[in-house]
């Protein structure tokens, strides 16, 4: 039995956040894989699979999961040039690096050119019993009619996620189409949000109760410049909600692997080169509007031919430990 010490962000403090909740579900399904999973305070274990920055108490090998590298150029929340050393530092003295996304590898090798450890490219994912189209909303809660179009966004609602522009979008919907709402998932301050009886801010849900809100949606919109691969996406997907996601980033992948809506070309390709990351540029709202109109007037078609197999947690479980063991070897 494969003992694996997997560890969460040790400088983040929450265990709400996307890349620490991703490994609460994981470690639960590689315990249904006849191995082990401790920590690295444990003394007794074989291989470690660590996030960035974390460190193994013990000589012992391990494998970095990169969720992404710093390319802000204004140095905004870090020093880039610095974080991306200390990332490239961990890379190196590891066994081997999952990629949680082809633009992630993608994105690191161009910082990174000599890169040359075993690697491979795991997208997220999430345990399918509990994210499905079938279950319970929020929609009496809400008051919201069963007639009405909900277009759901959920995030840490950082600039470059771009909820100016999605609610800037939704104002120009509604001069268009009747009976639709916008339901806004995560925190956002009060002097922030808007006075319009159609847009409906949710703030923070508990990561268990998720799926009700999901189900609530009729259609997920990622606008964000240059995701790596967002939990709220592949979660919103497994509810079973089309989706329309901007061009860059690894949320296309979902999109291609799931065929669960559109990639709208709202933005310039990205060339991989440091970027103003917090200060994203205007977007297509021409493309967009015709993107959203293709969903909206062929829902049911779109909803009906998503497939969630290729983001079931437990299949990605497999390709974890595959690799741990591979890599002990």
């Amino acid at each position: 039995m494969m003992k694996i010490a997997l560890d969460k962000y040790p400088f983040w403090t929450s265990l709400k956040i996307g890349p620490n909740i991703f490994l609460q579900r994981l470690s639960k399904s590689l315990s249904n894989l006849n191995c082990k999973v401790t920590n690295r305070f444990n003394p007794f274990y074989d291989i470690g699979l660590f996030a960035i920055k974390n460190k193994s108490f013990y000589k012992k090998p391990y494998a970095i999961r990169i969720g992404g590298i710093f390319f802000d150029k204004m140095n905004t929340v870090c020093d880039t040039k610095k974080e991306n050393e200390i990332i490239f530092r961990d890379i190196e003295n590891s066994k081997g690096v999952i990629f949680i996304s082809d633009f992630t590898k993608k994105l690191t090798c161009s910082f990174y050119p000599n890169f040359d450890k075993p690697n491979v490219v795991i997208n997220n994912s999430v345990p399918l019993k509990k994210f499905s189209s079938s279950g319970a909303n929020k929609r009496i809660n809400l008051k919201i009619d069963k007639s009405s179009f909900v277009i759901l966004v959920s995030g840490s609602w950082r600039r470059h996620k771009r909820l100016n522009e999605i609610i800037i979008f939704f104002q120009k919907l509604e001069k268009k189409l009747i009976n639709i709402k916008l339901l806004i998932l995560g925190k956002i301050k009060k002097e922030d949000q808007y006075n319009n009886k159609n847009i409906i801010y949710a703030g923070n849900i508990h990561p268990n109760e998720l799926p009700d809100w999901y189900r609530t949606g009729n259609i997920y919109l990622h606008l964000a410049w240059i995701d790596q691969n967002a939990n709220t996406h592949v979660e919103a997907t497994a509810c079973g909600l089309p989706s329309i996601s901007s061009n860059n980033g690894g949320n296309i992948e979902i999109i291609k692997n799931c065929n669960s809506g559109i990639i709208s070309k709202i933005d310039k390709e990205y060339n991989f080169d440091l970027i103003d990351f917090y200060n994203p540029p205007p977007i297509n709202y021409e493309v967009l509007e015709e993107d959203f109109m293709k969903i909206y007037n062929n829902y049911q078609s779109f909803k009906k031919n998503i497939k969630t197999e290729p983001i079931d947690i437990n299949r990605a479980a497999i390709k974890y430990l595959n690799f741990l063991k591979e890599i002990y070897k």
